[in-house]
């Protein structure tokens, strides 16, 4: 039986397996030597987060989990062929010459934070393969951050009072008094199509006032983005744990939990796992979560057999403090869960912070999928293979008709 040529899209350059110095050891947790073999081109230098086929002769770098994965599937499932695709290689050619493939660290958010000569023609490469999981429907409908947070909203899923900013519809000038009339004093602006907190501000309605300026600048800076997702700021967040939850075919798989480093004593970032986790969190966030996860349309295959999304991050947030939405009425002395972001399959795993190892689980999934999927695909293929032929004896008994028809005219 051939095997199932399966390509996985890679570009992490934050989420290592291998120790570059400082922060938690994957080795405590999992056993690195199944990457002994593979290909330093595919190693990534920690300095100029650079792939080393693409840096000077001896540069050292570490392996990401994305290509880790890959690599482990490869040598563990002997039914899969493993494609290991870079951002640079990246082509609908590409996509298209293997069976399926699955985007594990790249996705259309690096490609417009890149903004690169490159960037439309990998675009479309993910657009119009029919072959790529996550679908461009799942893609874009997590991408622009409107229409997954809408439909939450619409199912009734807890998320910060919202107001969205498209392209072609905004001003400085309508925003504030939107922003005045729902009664907000402090508020945040992000983009859609961004990540890694890029265009990321926080700004209280009185600056806004005093200096006007403010908004237009970035009103300006940003006007390329379709749209601006503007929050009245939630004053517990940044000193709650914010609780990231993991979900692959819509079952939980585990969660880490972490503080802004503006919060703690020590002014560093702190990440929990496990059961360190406090539980009033995991369970909100897990709430939440699986509330949120229920309005992601089903992936499709080519022939439009749904299945089931493959890895989907939701990252939950607590309110304990004063909101002055008009339409919001969460109790200030009590703890309220929110939807904050969902992240597609491309996000970052935290792989090397949990206390267990997670690459074997990923590999079991990614396999067991790739082997559903390609099965869906043989089906839809033989379908259509037996639909000419049906279509001849419908076409042939037509004719036959027409001519009995005519010979008695």
């Amino acid at each position: 039986m051939p095997k199932i040529r399966v390509g996985f899209i890679c570009g992490k350059d934050t989420d290592f397996v291998e120790h570059p110095g400082k922060g938690p050891l994957y080795s405590k947790i999992g056993d690195p030597s199944f990457l002994a073999d593979m290909p330093d081109k595919w190693r990534v230098d920690p300095a100029s987060h650079e792939y080393l086929m693409d840096c000077e002769p001896g540069t050292k770098g570490q392996a990401h989990c994305d290509v880790a994965l890959a690599w482990y599937i490869g040598k563990k499932y002997k039914d899969i062929e493993v494609d290991i695709i870079t951002p640079e290689v990246l082509s609908l050619k590409r996509l298209q010459s293997n069976d399926l493939n699955f985007t594990l660290g790249y996705n259309a958010v690096n490609i417009s934070v890149e903004n690169n000569a490159s960037g439309p023609k990998k675009l479309q490469a993910f657009k119009k393969a029919a072959n790529i999981f996550p679908t461009w429907e799942i893609e874009d409908f997590i991408l622009y951050k409107s229409k997954y947070m809408q439909a939450c909203m619409d199912a009734g899923v807890p998320m910060a009072p919202t107001i969205f900013a498209f392209r072609g519809r905004r001003s400085p000038t309508q925003l504030m008094k939107q922003i005045k009339a729902r009664g907000w004093k402090t508020f945040v602006m992000k983009q859609s199509e961004s990540g890694f907190c890029l265009g990321f501000l926080k700004l209280t309605v009185e600056q806004c006032e005093a200096d006007p300026e403010i908004l237009k600048n970035y009103f300006n800076d940003y006007a390329h983005c379709p749209e601006f997702i503007v929050q009245e700021a939630i004053e517990g967040f940044t000193r709650n744990w914010e609780t990231r939850c993991f979900w692959f075919n819509g079952k939980f798989l585990y969660a880490i939990a972490n503080i802004a480093a503006v919060s703690t004593k020590d002014q560093k970032e702190h990440i929990v796992t496990g059961k360190d986790i406090p539980k009033e969190f995991l369970k909100g966030a897990k709430k939440i979560g699986k509330q949120a996860i229920k309005v992601l349309p089903y992936m499709k295959t080519p022939g439009g057999k749904p299945v089931q999304n493959v890895l989907v991050r939701t990252d939950i947030g607590c309110s304990d403090s004063q909101l002055y939405d008009r339409d919001t009425h969460w109790d200030p002395k009590k703890k309220t869960f929110f939807l904050n972001e969902i992240e597609p399959s491309s996000t970052t795993y935290f792989v090397r912070w949990l206390k267990f190892d997670c690459i074997p689980m990923y590999a079991k999934l990614y396999a067991a999928k790739a082997r559903e999927i390609y099965k869906q695909m043989q089906k839809g293929r033989a379908n259509v293979q037996k639909r000419p032929s049906a279509s001849l004896k419908h076409t042939v008994a037509d004719a036959k008709r027409v001519r009995k028809v005519m010979k008695v005219s």
